[in-house]
Formats: structure tokens, C-alpha cells, sequence
């Protein structure tokens, strides 16, 4: 009995840590699009260089890495390990 649930938890922790990276994927991505379209769009930056366009975008990546969105991706493994613990809770002691 304990064995099967191992593996389940095993396999459970294998799916959220894909969907982890998969999320923190496609943010980091839709967070980069919006500093490229940020630049592009400002008319004071077209005379400006493409390195010192990496440099804004590369800043601003860092500071999303430090940002609040960024740490709550780990929402992704807390919320559904609550859940299935209360869960398992509930059915076996409640």
C-alpha cells in the first residue's frame, strides 16, 4: 500500500515539476515580448543601439527573475500538495 503511494507521489511531483517548467517557460517568454515591444514602441529609442537594446531587455529579465511573479510559479507544487494532503486526510481520519 505504501509502495503504491510512492509511486504516486513520485509520478505526481514528475507532472508538476513539467508544468513548473513549462509555466516558468512561456512567463519568462511573454515577459521578454513585452520588454522587446516596450523598446520598439518608444520613438526617443530608435537612435539607439541593438546592444543597448539587449542591455534594457537583459535588465529587465533580471528583475523579473527577482519579481513576484516569478516566486509565484512555486504555487504550482504548494496548492495542489495541500490539496492532496488535506484530501488524504479527510477520507482516512475525519
Amino acid at each position: 500500500m505504501i509502495l503504491g503511494s510512492l509511486k504516486l507521489a513520485f509520478l505526481f511531483y514528475v507532472a508538476l515539476t513539467v508544468t513548473y517548467f513549462l509555466a516558468s517557460i512561456y512567463s519568462r517568454s511573454v515577459r521578454r515580448e513585452l520588454l522587446e515591444k516596450t523598446w520598439d514602441t518608444d520613438p526617443a529609442r530608435e537612435s539607439l543601439s541593438v546592444g543597448e537594446r539587449a542591455d534594457f531587455i537583459e535588465a529587465g529579465m533580471s528583475e523579473y527573475d527577482k519579481g513576484l511573479k516569478k516566486r509565484l510559479l512555486w504555487l504550482i507544487y504548494i496548492l495542489p500538495t495541500i490539496g492532496f494532503v488535506a484530501v488524504f486526510y479527510f477520507i482516512n481520519w475525519y
